[in-house]
């Protein structure tokens, strides 16, 4: 019989053995985890901070073309209006010419 209790002790001692690396490892697990998330999320941070300032030069440069572009245009359509201006009597003339109303 005593066989039997040291077996009993012997199993004892296994699966006490066995359920305290089962905690220890999971511990480390989730110690591991844990580093590997918070490592994610600085990552994840750092791009979009990283993102964020390329959006923001994109839209600054963006702006400053528009307007560059904006003042050409309008600058374009005030010659035209003016060479328009310059030379109405001119087209009026010879709008007159072609349509044969020229008395």
């Amino acid at each position: 019989m005593d066989l039997f209790e040291w077996v009993k002790d012997i199993e004892k001692v296994y699966e006490d053995l066995i359920g305290n690396a089962k905690k220890l490892n999971l511990n480390e697990i989730e110690e591991y985890r844990k580093e590997q998330n918070e490592k994610f999320e600085d990552f994840i941070i750092k791009i979009n901070v990283l993102v964020n300032t390329a959006i923001g030069n994109i839209t600054v440069e963006s702006d400053i073309k528009t307007n560059t572009f904006e003042k050409k245009l309008d600058k374009a359509i005030q010659n035209i209006e003016t060479e328009f201006k310059k030379n109405l009597e001119n087209l009026q003339k010879l709008i007159i010419e072609e349509v044969g109303l020229d008395f």
